[in-house]
């Protein structure tokens, strides 16, 4: 009789992350990438998914954010769903801010980026970094990476802010025409981020992330609200409470480390 196998499907840092809080590595990865097929996390080789109809079951963990798509091709292959573990958001990423003063570092050079934005533009908290600063004064413990909003109108300057100040900026093709970024607070650790963009000529705009998308007045973030984190101003969409409320669900300003994807209160793309 063949081993029942553990799988985990998804072999890029959420997988990667997974191992490292679960204490736990797979028999085998799997990805819908089929440039990663052969390739190894920590010693595991990564497979096609097709090697699921091919194999004896224990367990298929999904180590990815878009868990809409995977999951129904999971059940696709005959697995049972009672075989198939879909874990918090937060066992899926680096948690870059249990440490205080990482938090307060990554909060004095976001504000190096705020003072140094012109013609009135502003840089908006948005995501888990908006529920952290409303909620909690602070970043989320277990958050892994900075979301961050600002007017298309100052894209091409806040990319040169980032990359004077030293943040390894780089263009993304997105709806959103996102600049990712990293905060480097020491050699070993970096923080990672996202500025996605909106025009503030239209009266809304759609912002998506995985699975999900919202719209939002344009106002709610061009009028955005000023609150102290760290002893520096940071700005969140305004009102907060109802953009938190949108985007996290009536039981928003409850902590919850245990959050997943499927819990967004967004409308599913």
């Amino acid at each position: 009789m063949s081993k029942k196998k553990l799988v985990y499907f998804g072999a890029a840092g959420s997988g990667l992350a997974y191992c490292q809080h679960s204490g736990e590595l797979p028999d085998l990865f799997v990805d819908n990438d089929s440039n990663k097929w052969g390739d190894d996390i920590n010693g595991i080789e990564i497979f096609s998914p097709e090697i699921l109809k091919k194999i004896t079951i224990k367990s298929v963990t999904i180590t990815s954010g878009y868990v809409k798509d995977i999951l129904p091709q999971i059940l696709g292959y005959g697995i049972d769903r009672n075989k198939i573990n879909v874990p918090p958001k937060s066992m899926l990423g680096f948690h870059v801010f249990g440490d205080k003063k990482i938090r307060g570092k990554a909060i004095e050079k976001l504000d190096e980026i705020n003072l140094k934005m012109k013609n009135n533009w502003k840089v908006v908290a948005v995501g888990g970094t908006a529920l952290g600063f409303v909620r909690e004064k602070d970043f989320i413990k277990w958050d892994e990476d900075i979301d961050l909003f600002a007017p298309l109108e100052s894209r091409l300057d806040l990319f040169e802010i980032v990359k004077n100040l030293g943040h390894s900026p780089y263009f993304e093709e997105s709806e959103m025409q996102s600049i990712k970024f990293a905060f480097k607070i020491s050699k070993q650790i970096s923080v990672p981020g996202s500025i996605d963009f909106f025009e503030t000529k239209n009266e809304s705009f759609v912002d998506k992330f995985e699975d999900y998308k919202w719209i939002w007045p344009t106002k709610m973030f061009t009028n955005c609200k000023s609150i102290n984190i760290h002893g520096r101003s940071m700005n969140v969409p305004n009102p907060p409470e109802e953009y938190l409320k949108k985007v996290y669900g009536e039981s928003w300003a409850e902590p919850k480390p245990d959050f997943g994807y499927s819990d967004y209160a967004g409308e599913i793309d």
